[in-house]
């Protein structure tokens, strides 16, 4: 085989392996859009976990005992069982490899749909700890961070409903 063979069959390979990749990131952009279903009420299903989520988080600024207060008082769809979410719900709804620029932040976050909007990057959990801190979910790396209830910064409240059963 001459060098230019070689390189055709190289650069057919190349190429062949970029398109694949492509593909793949079409598709899994599209299972997104398949698994997160905007409702008419105003909210989101998770056509995986079933939950349902509200559309936007509070949009501002809010301490662990105001999340709280403002996730049981939401009342978007009718529904009165609106809570915190748990780590573990909100880290499903972490990363896609598309991080978007938040609204009040200057880094970065990584939501897995677009149909959520996340103004921020931590939203507090559910989740308190003794020593006057309450668990938050990091959109801009997927982890949880142990910050103090009492401050608000770029923290942000996201209500959520577990499905009927």
């Amino acid at each position: 085989m001459n060098s230019t063979n070689c390189l055709l069959r190289k650069a057919s390979i190349t190429g062949a392996f970029f398109y694949l990749l492509l593909c793949l990131l079409i598709f899994n952009a599209r299972a997104a859009d398949v698994r997160f279903k905007t409702l008419s009420d105003g909210t989101v299903r998770d056509e995986k976990t079933g939950l349902i989520w509200a559309a936007t988080d509070n949009g501002s600024s809010i301490n662990w005992s105001g999340a709280v207060e403002y996730c049981k008082n939401f009342a978007v769809g009718g529904h009165n069982d609106w809570r915190m979410p748990a780590s573990s719900e909100l880290k499903s709804l972490y990363g896609n490899g598309k991080k978007v620029q938040g609204q009040d932040y200057s880094g970065s976050i990584d939501v897995v749909t677009q149909t959520i909007n996340i103004s921020a990057p931590y939203v507090w959990t559910d989740r308190r700890t003794s020593d006057n801190k309450a668990i938050a979910f990091g959109f801009n790396y997927g982890v949880t961070k142990r910050l103090k209830r009492g401050t608000g910064g770029n923290r942000r409240a996201l209500p959520v409903r577990s499905p009927k059963q």
